[in-house]
């Protein structure tokens, strides 16, 4: 098993910028997953503004640092019609001024079981324009639908497999990946205290040298519901020890 991100999700508006640039210069393979929806992320709202100010301060690393973009809610619906919110489109124009590659590298779609619209046409033509970034989707039985249309019209995409639902339970046996031609990432129930083992669990059911990636959210939270970087610190700092022993 190959790491290609360890995902801390959900940071918010509340974190200092240096904390977090702090938290992804641990490792290369740290990634911060930043929920996107219009209720918290908005122009003028709080966390756009925080986020916009966290992007300047990637630009301005000299190492490079990986955010991806989690969209939720209303701005989902739009995307799955086939339409780019305003402050998406903002959100995926700011590049490296070196490279002029985008610093936003992934855009994880959080497409829901029932509650969400959905045309499968319109959104694999939008996913095919977006070649410059990783699309993810989410997977359980519940949508494997939804992705059995995107895939037969084409689409290119990963996915992120939670059997919990979102519920933040490790399951006892993850997921075989279901497709050779996509990617699986494994979510739910990873904690600073359980995300050693359950790598171990996880390389079991891959092929010798599968690409992957981890995403926690829940359990990197404190009392308040926002991202504690101290969990998140050592959730990162467990997987990476837990993937060095593994890989040396």
């Amino acid at each position: 098993m190959k790491l290609r991100y360890i995902t801390c999700s959900d940071p918010r508006e509340n974190l200092p910028t240096a904390s977090v640039i702090d938290l992804l210069k641990l490792s290369p393979l740290a990634e911060l997953g930043v929920q996107a929806h219009p209720s918290a992320m908005a122009q003028g709202k709080p966390r756009n503004i925080w986020f916009n100010e966290l992007l300047d301060a990637v630009k301005s690393s000299k190492t490079p640092l990986n955010i991806a973009l989690h969209v939720n809610y209303g701005w989902c619906d739009e995307i799955c019609l086939g339409h780019v919110p305003d402050e998406i489109q903002q959100f995926l124009k700011h590049q490296h001024p070196k490279t002029n590659e985008p610093l936003i590298r992934r855009i994880q779609l959080n497409i829901g079981d029932c509650t969400y619209v959905f045309d499968a046409k319109r959104l694999a033509t939008l996913i095919k324009t977006w070649d410059k970034y990783e699309v993810i989707l989410p997977f359980n039985q519940n949508i494997k639908q939804k992705i059995e249309q995107l895939k037969a019209r084409g689409a290119k995409f990963n996915l992120l497999f939670d059997g919990s639902y979102g519920a933040g339970i490790a399951p006892t046996n993850w997921q075989v990946p279901v497709y050779k031609d996509i990617q699986f990432g494994y979510a739910g129930g990873l904690s600073p205290e359980n995300v050693a083992d359950n790598l171990a669990k996880i390389d079991t059911v891959l092929p010798d040298g599968y690409e992957t990636w981890i995403d926690a959210e829940g359990r990197l939270r404190d009392r308040t519901g926002a991202m504690d970087i101290s969990l998140a610190r050592t959730y990162l700092a467990n997987a990476i020890n837990w993937y060095n022993r593994r890989t040396k």
